[in-house]
């Protein structure tokens, strides 16, 4: 029961769920996961339960889930957060104030778990939070898999494997997201060492995973640094935001981004503000014009095809019906949505991950509503119904790619004007542009 039930949600949230929700879920390292082996995931803890959920969905094996004890507060909780898999542990911070509290239970359930070969999920950071950092690494996960092993002689084969998750973004329709798979930590191998030092053994091992997670996971002392180097990545290689798109590297991309950040801990102060100011200037510029930075390097790099420019604006007028119909069925579930998660807490890594949770929940609510409306008017089968309700996901697809290719043409088409009647702007956006690109290849050139 406790399987099928795992099983069953499983299989929705993953086949219609993620696919609703993620522009990209994308998974790197999976050769580095021991088959048929008891394993602990040792994950970061960037984007609160949507990280339980990327990580269930996209792992083949069923996961047990450590999940702290608030969240078993009711009986029927209790009864369905079991059968998802899921312990409870007491955080220190959730226990009784000024009285001891004691997690035996939790470590005899997680030992249990990986003596029957089966898998343990840790979000070994303890808490989460939307920083672009990695807080320092709670001992319970080394822990737990010394004391499954030292019960069994040292004989069960326990890995611990370090994942990495990075997301493109957390506030946003469609995030994508990258799931970066580190070397697994074979227990055994530290054997003698934790016969000798347990203690000593156990921060050695929580050391390991700290360096591994570390050389795939994205940081950032200062969030404010994110947008000037999103922007400049975008400028050095001439593509699109988001990851660069489904087709592109999500790791390639965030190994990129954590290049560009060793470049400005390794640089001079003066030259990294330089460049900051120059950004700054330039993405605000491009803001108040209402242009992107993609159709301003096309129109100066004299890439301009007014055949091609003319029929994307043709077509644009064409479809302009349909996007419209697809905007009116998505507008109040996506409103909705993006409100109570705004609502529901002042923390990014909070509102972000029940904004995307409501988004999945929302979406397929509003599609019976529409249809429940159409069979108010018109006499619609059971068989139609259910092709309608399979065509609206497209629709909200198709409202986000749409408003994407719309905001591309208008941007197209002021770049246009501006260069056509305005050349002084025109010439001076470019001119900036161009001396931040020169500024970044000789800040790169410096460090190669």
């Amino acid at each position: 029961m406790n399987f099928t039930l795992y099983t069953f949600i499983k299989n929705i949230i993953k086949h219609i769920y993620t696919n609703l929700v993620f522009y990209k879920v994308e998974k790197n390292g999976w050769e580095n996961i021991p088959k048929d082996k008891p394993l602990i995931f040792a994950v970061t803890h960037p984007l609160m339960h949507m990280d339980a959920v990327v990580m269930g969905t996209t792992f083949t094996r069923p996961l047990h889930f450590l999940t702290k004890s608030t969240v078993f507060n009711t009986p029927f909780k209790k009864w369905f957060f079991g059968k998802l898999n899921m312990i409870p542990v007491v955080r220190k911070q959730d226990g009784p104030q000024g009285e001891g509290f004691s997690n035996k239970s939790m470590f005899a359930s997680c030992v249990k778990t990986l003596e029957k070969n089966q898998c343990l999920l840790i979000f070994t950071e303890g808490t989460s939070i939307w920083e672009r950092k990695l807080r320092p690494l709670k001992s319970g996960t080394a822990r737990i898999g010394f004391e499954a092993e030292d019960s069994n002689n040292f004989n069960l084969g326990v890995h611990i494997v370090p994942v990495a998750l990075n997301y493109t973004h957390a506030t946003q329709l469609l995030p994508s997201v990258s799931i970066d798979i580190a070397p697994a930590i074979c227990v055994k191998d530290y054997q003698e060492e934790y016969k000798e030092n347990p203690n000593k053994a156990t921060k050695k091992v929580t050391s390991i995973i700290k360096e591994r997670l570390l050389e795939r996971y994205f940081t950032l002392n200062d969030l404010e640094e994110e947008d000037n180097l999103k922007s400049a990545l975008v400028m050095l290689n001439e593509e699109p935001t988001n990851g660069w798109g489904r087709k592109k590297s999500l790791k390639k991309y965030f190994e990129n981004l954590r290049k560009g950040v060793e470049i400005i801990n390794t640089s001079s102060k003066s030259s990294i503000q330089n460049i900051n100011t120059k950004l700054t200037k330039y993405n605000a510029l491009l803001k108040s014009y209402k242009i992107d930075d993609q159709s301003l390097w096309k129109a100066a790099s004299g890439n301009k095809n007014a055949v091609l420019f003319t029929l994307k604006f043709i077509f644009a007028l064409t479809v302009y019906p349909i996007y419209i119909i697809s905007w009116l069925i998505n507008y109040t579930p996506y409103k909705l949505s993006k409100y109570l998660g705004q609502k529901s807490s002042d923390e990014i890594e909070v509102w972000g991950a029940n904004m995307i949770t409501l988004f999945g929940i929302f979406y397929p609510i509003f599609y019976g509503i529409y249809i429940f409306i159409l069979n108010q008017f018109l006499a619609i089968n059971g068989i139609t119904n259910f092709c309608i309700f399979l065509v609206f996901p497209i629709l909200t697809y198709l409202s986000f790619f749409m408003y994407q290719f719309y905001k591309k043409v208008a941007s197209d088409s002021r770049v246009f004007f501006l260069s056509a009647f305005n050349k002084e702007k025109y010439n001076k956006l470019v001119s900036l542009r161009t001396s931040i690109v020169t500024n970044l290849e000789n800040l790169i050139n410096e460090h190669k």
